[in-house]
């Protein structure tokens, strides 16, 4: 399930460049507390891994970047998608926000102005996503983090096992087929990402597509794809190119 929640202020909103950890914070501030507990101390465990489940897209609205100020402006209206397994979690956000006439993001002092429920029927084995957060993969080699990009086949392979690992956390099937390779023409963009100011994140924007059963498929939507989807990574969305090839 994914969520469009539109806000507004009274003026322009500022925010630093690398604003990750700020919205992340604002999400987990306004949950009930036993959601917010239960994401931060327990979340969904797979072995030794704790999955959130949860993901959240970058901000949306006009904006002007200040590199030197290592500042971002957005304009007063602006919107975020956010996607849960659980659809308790993103009610209670939802209510959560509408009950709340002052809501505080950084500096800022905003409201909410609409929540919009987005629907993404998924009924071909085979869909292209396109991302809404940039996808982040790695793994940990000699104790250093090593870092994949999608021209590399171990990108795909990681990505694979990742959403493979959520499938099993949510339905017990630790076998689903899954195949996610790159699309044909697509440019991919690197994006660099400062997590609370010193943790350097590597992700990427682009279009992938997806093999699988379409309730597998449907997990991908809710939960992210990738790494560090409850930091703001690898929110996914049907691509429209999708749908203009189905018409």
């Amino acid at each position: 399930m994914k969520l469009k929640l539109t806000f507004e202020a009274e003026k322009n909103v500022e925010l630093p460049i690398h604003y990750n950890y700020i919205l992340q914070g604002f999400i987990y501030n306004n949950l009930a507390k036993p959601f917010a507990d239960f994401l931060h101390n327990e979340g969904y465990r797979y072995g030794n891994q704790i999955f959130k489940l949860i993901t959240f897209s970058k901000i949306y609205g006009r904006k002007k970047i200040l590199k030197k100020e290592k500042k971002i402006i957005f304009s007063p209206s602006f919107h975020i998608y956010i996607s849960a397994i659980d659809t308790h979690i993103l009610q209670n956000i939802a209510v959560e926000l509408i009950q709340k006439e002052n809501l505080r993001l950084h500096r800022n002092f905003i409201s909410l102005k609409s929540v919009e429920t987005i629907k993404e029927p998924v009924t071909s084995t085979k869909t292209i996503l396109k991302t809404i957060s940039p996808i982040t993969v790695h793994e940990s080699l000699n104790r250093k983090t090593m870092y994949y990009n999608p021209y590399q086949e171990k990108f795909y392979k990681l990505l694979e096992e990742n959403l493979r690992k959520k499938v099993a956390v949510i339905t017990g099937n630790k076998n689903a087929e899954i195949l996610i390779k790159p699309v044909e023409g697509t440019k991919y963009k690197k994006i660099i990402t400062y997590y609370k100011n010193n943790f350097v994140i590597e992700a990427w924007d682009g279009k992938f597509q997806i093999e699988a059963p379409p309730e597998i498929i449907k997990i991908a939507l809710s939960t992210g794809i990738g790494a560090r989807n409850s930091q703001g990574f690898g929110m996914v969305a049907v691509s429209e190119e999708c749908n203009e090839r189905r018409n």
